[in-house]
């Protein structure tokens, strides 16, 4: 027999477990619509779409890759109430016209496909961006970094989520890349997150923290590879430091930054933090 004493403390901690934890059985299915980008070209957006929004991740998949991909990562952002639009990159796999883009050529379209999707924001809304890999990279352009190749800064940006890094390419990542970044970042990476031919040393990922002007947060996962944010127990994992990022940042909730700055990383990762 269940007595009404017991009934009572099971609904208190089942909705104390609700209000502490997102709700990730609402899933929402994406949706996909023409993109813009200039007179002669278009690209695929992928949306998803909350009921409720308080506010947008633009988000830039890795070289090759496409949104489809990062389900996992849409489908937590969405259930804590982000709006979630990803363009289809030149060099994704899934872009027609692939072959017509060489490698350094897509660099630049890619700049541009990310503001197109900004343009599209609604103004009362924020607007974070968060990347994978090369996508890293095109997000914190954004946030003002590689300053010495253009001024990429895009001014609604408020802050950059990347996971894993291109790593230290020759030629393009100089020292001083990360240090006109002008917004808080935080970068997820892995003791084994290497790239063949571009990323040896998985310690080339915490390069962005290290340099960049803060505040800046790196969360090392200790095994986790380059495709960790394709890894939903993983994410789940790390939800409350990334929560707690991008309501403090992209929201200005001061409480979610305070509970960021007390995170501990599970046993056996790392979470450095480095001020402003």
């Amino acid at each position: 027999m269940i007595d009404r004493r017991t009934l009572i403390a099971g609904a208190a901690n089942a909705a104390a477990l609700l209000l502490t934890r997102p709700a990730l059985a609402a899933a929402v299915t994406p949706v996909e619509e023409e993109l813009r980008i200039s007179p002669t070209r278009t690209t695929t957006l992928f949306a998803w779409r909350p009921a409720v929004s308080r506010g947008t991740v633009v988000f830039s998949h890795g070289h090759g890759s496409w949104p489809a991909r990062y389900e996992a990562l849409a489908t937590r952002l969405t259930a804590a109430g982000w709006t979630v639009i990803a363009p289809v990159h030149v060099d994704s796999m899934r872009y027609p016209d692939r072959a017509k883009f060489t490698m350094q050529a897509s660099f630049g379209e890619r700049i541009a496909d990310l503001n197109a999707a900004i343009a599209g924001v609604p103004a009362e809304q924020p607007v974070v961006l968060v990347g994978h890999s090369f996508g890293t990279l095109s997000a914190l352009c954004l946030g003002g970094a590689l300053g010495y190749i253009a001024p990429f800064r895009a001014p609604r940006v408020k802050a950059v989520l990347g996971f894993s890094t291109p790593g230290k390419v020759p030629g393009l990542i100089q020292p001083a890349a990360y240090t006109t970044l002008a917004v808080p970042v935080m970068v997820v990476t892995g003791t084994e997150d290497r790239v063949p031919g571009f990323v040896a040393d998985p310690a080339d990922h915490l390069f962005v923290g290290e340099t960049a002007p803060g505040p800046a947060y790196t969360i090392v996962a200790k095994g986790g590879a380059h495709e960790l944010v394709a890894d939903a127990a993983a994410l789940a994992r790390y939800a409350p430091a990334i929560d707690r990022f991008l309501s403090g940042y992209g929201s200005g909730d001061t409480k979610a930054l305070a509970g960021l700055g007390k995170w501990t990383a599970p046993a056996g990762d790392r979470f450095v933090v480095k001020a402003a």
